[in-house]
């Protein structure tokens, strides 16, 4: 019997259609699953999940070329536990998603599943050989304990060779094997266990001319005090770690040989970038010599044995040693890809890396105890980082770059409500929480806290950093600020507004206190700069040179409406003068890429970029218990409608307390325009606040 069929009209048909259409997209989308128990071979079911990554991955691959990507597109649900990883997870174009279709991998547990870099050590015995045990320290002999790696299914251990900002051998991420217990790094043995050694005498002729009148020498080799380098000569792979010339141009150098007849160290080559000069400060780092004190280890390649100093039992603690020396994933031209509640750890290098592509989103994410960067963003299209976690990492949290600086093109890309702390372990600068590149991208809810140098360092035009808090950042480096920005006068259009800045540098500072350490820092030539309602609380200790912003000779820069509480310099200048601007800013056009009428068009002032050198406005600011107002100004700064008021009580809190805002308080004071209250991570499906302080909701939805 044949079927009958009654045309209803194209209304009826159009309802038919529209059915059929929710009824699909009602079945979602496709599934597979994974868990550490999982197969080898097998469907990627729940039942049947799959083992690893790279299996579904290419499931995923099989779908689309034989049936195309399912209304919903496809989510890959990983289970709870750990993955271990040997290689890198490689996805390219044809792994990409769409736009209302998206390919999603998404943890799937009480807890997020760990991809790991390295390999948990549990059998540690007495040192064996004497020859090795009388060279540790006296007081460590009886405490040290080594673990055989040989007899360990170990990928190849990374050799150990280190960087820095100013190493000869390049500014990048050098992978280097790491000790963890209980997910805390431990010390290489180094000496002094705290603080630093400082150069002695370098050698002349002292070729190197600084501003600050000690010259220096661009020979990798000075004199030192003391006998201590002599326990050091049969260290076969001792390297130093300092500020051998500025304050913010940290490196590692390999000590090449040391003579203790005429009492030098010489370093290998290449040399530091900057040179070396005497009274700088260093520390040795990975001496056998110097282990001495618990929680430090030392790596003897020759032997294949790792000694250690536990700080405890080390069969009732957790003790990893990170090797992976690649990143766990790369992403080449991806688009509509996300990743969630996830977490990478114990990797002997750099996290992941995303280049080209469009609409990548991390959520939930954590990169922890890694030697290199967690996560770097290169290039692409509206790629976005929420309420993601970076800490314990040996270089930056997040490198991010996108958009096109010619023809001012914004890249799109979103880093926001994401945690960044106890980073630069490894490179101590210019390895910020953040540092975003390009043309358009917006940071935005964030908190920094704990790094050795910036929380953010800002390159191009067109950023929005808003409603972010940093505190206890810049602990080390001098000559820097929580935000950093650096060296082009064609970096325009940037904002920064609604961000609290507090408790910078160190807790307990030393005797010795840098005394250049800023808020915001506009160095060499930054301007058109906008720094809207931000307030800036305890910035900078008592003898500074810089204030809660900082510009050194950048002009068209204005500094409005914002808050500086207990800051002993609300603004500080380093005036250029017309010659110097003159000649520094007369090559802007020409070094730098950019389409000059396209930025005249969108930057009206920079037809007057070699006029009115230190013109900057700084406006309807309120200053609570802060001395200074400015310092250094130069004659072209405007200054307008600020309020100074020494003795005023408002927003008082104890020495190591947040500022308590009081909503009432502001609008006396015409500060009812900051939204204090919003700056700072938000709660969320991935994080909740228990009193001040922020934990994971790790649970997957």
């Amino acid at each position: 019997m044949k079927p009958s069929f009654q045309f209803c009209g194209p209304g009826c048909w159009a309802i038919l259609c529209g059915s059929m259409l929710t009824a699909l997209a009602a079945e979602g989308p496709r599934v597979f699953w994974v868990a550490p128990d999982g197969e080898d071979r097998g469907p990627g079911t729940a039942r049947a999940p799959f083992r690893t990554l790279e299996l579904a991955r290419d499931a995923v691959r099989d779908l689309k070329s034989t049936h195309g990507l399912p209304p919903g597109g496809v989510e890959i649900h990983i289970r709870s536990g750990t993955y271990p990883v040997r290689q890198t997870l490689q996805l390219t174009a044809e792994d990409s998603g769409l736009p209302d279709r998206p390919i999603v991998y998404r943890a799937d547990g009480p807890d997020p599943p760990r991809f790991h870099g390295g390999i948990r050590l549990q059998r540690f015995r007495p040192v064996r050989e004497e020859a090795v045990r009388l060279r540790l320290p006296e007081i460590a002999r009886a405490h040290v304990v080594e673990c055989d790696l040989t007899q360990l299914d170990l990928p190849p251990v990374p050799s150990l060779e280190l960087g820095g900002f100013g190493s000869g051998r390049g500014f990048r991420t050098f992978p280097v094997a790491e000790l963890f217990v209980d997910d805390q790094p431990m010390p290489m043995a180094r000496w002094p266990n705290t603080g630093f050694a400082f150069t002695g005498p370098v050698p002349e002729p002292l070729s190197l001319p600084a501003w600050d009148g000690r010259p220096g020498s661009p020979e990798g080799r000075f004199r030192f005090e003391g006998d201590r380098p002599a326990r050091w000569l049969q260290e076969p792979d001792l390297w130093l770690y300092g500020y051998w010339f500025w304050d913010w141009a940290d490196s590692y150098e390999k000590v090449a040989r040391i003579d203790i007849t005429n009492r030098e160290i010489h370093l290998a080559k290449p040399w530091h970038r900057y040179g070396y000069r005497q009274g700088q400060r260093f520390y040795a780092v990975h001496a056998l010599a110097e282990l001495d004190q618990p929680g430090e280890w030392y790596l003897d390649r020759g032997r294949g044995c790792l000694l250690f100093w536990p700080p405890g039992d080390p069969a009732r603690a957790k003790v990893e040693l990170s090797l992976l020396a690649a990143p766990f994933l790369e992403l080449q031209e991806v688009a509509h890809v996300r990743f969630e509640g996830l977490l990478w750890e114990c990797g002997a290098g750099d996290g992941t890396r995303v280049t080209g592509g469009q609409s990548v989103r991390f959520e939930g994410c954590t990169w922890r105890k890694l030697g290199g960067n967690g996560l770097e963003i290169r290039g692409g299209r509206g790629q976005q980082v929420v309420s993601c976690d970076f800490s314990h990492l040996g270089r930056a949290g997040l490198w991010l770059s996108g958009g096109n600086r010619t023809r001012l093109e914004p890249g799109g890309h979103l880093v926001e409500n994401c945690r960044f702390h106890h980073l630069s372990r490894i490179d101590h600068t210019y390895t910020p929480g953040i540092w975003v590149d390009g043309v358009g991208h917006r940071i935005r809810h964030n908190l920094f806290h704990h790094l050795p140098s910036s929380a953010l360092r800002v390159e191009g035009n067109d950023h929005l950093v808003e409603f972010n808090e940093a505190y206890r950042v810049v602990l080390e480096s001098d000559d820097q600020g929580a935000v950093d920005m650096w060296g082009d006068p064609t970096y325009r259009g940037n904002v920064f507004r609604f961000n609290y800045w507090h408790d910078l540098g160190p807790e307990a500072p030393t005797a010795e206190v840098h005394p250049m350490r800023a808020g915001i820092r506009l160095d060499d030539a930054i301007c058109g700069v906008w720094i809207y309602g931000n307030v800036f609380h305890r910035c900078g200790p008592p003898n500074t040179h810089f204030g809660g912003v900082q510009i050194h000779g950048g002009k068209d820069n204005r500094i409005e409406a914002n808050l500086f509480v207990e800051t002993p310099v609300a603004v500080s200048f380093t005036p250029w003068g017309q010659p110097r601007w003159r000649a520094f800013a007369s090559n802007a056009w020409a070094t730098a890429s950019i389409d000059r009428y396209l930025y005249l068009a969108r930057y009206p002032e920079l037809a007057q970029l070699l006029e009115n050198a230190d013109a900057n406005l700084i406006r309807s600011n309120v200053t609570l218990r802060t001395p200074t107002l400015l310092l250094r100004a130069p004659h072209a700064t405007r200054a307008e409608a600020n309020r100074e008021l020494l003795q005023h009580r408002a927003f008082l809190t104890g020495a190591k307390e947040r500022l308590r805002w009081d909503p009432a308080e502001a609008a006396r004071l015409d500060l009812a325009h900051i939204p204090f209250e919003r700056i700072g991570l938000y709660e969320d499906r991935w994080r909740v606040k228990v009193g001040t302080d922020w934990h994971r909701r790790f649970r997957a939805p």
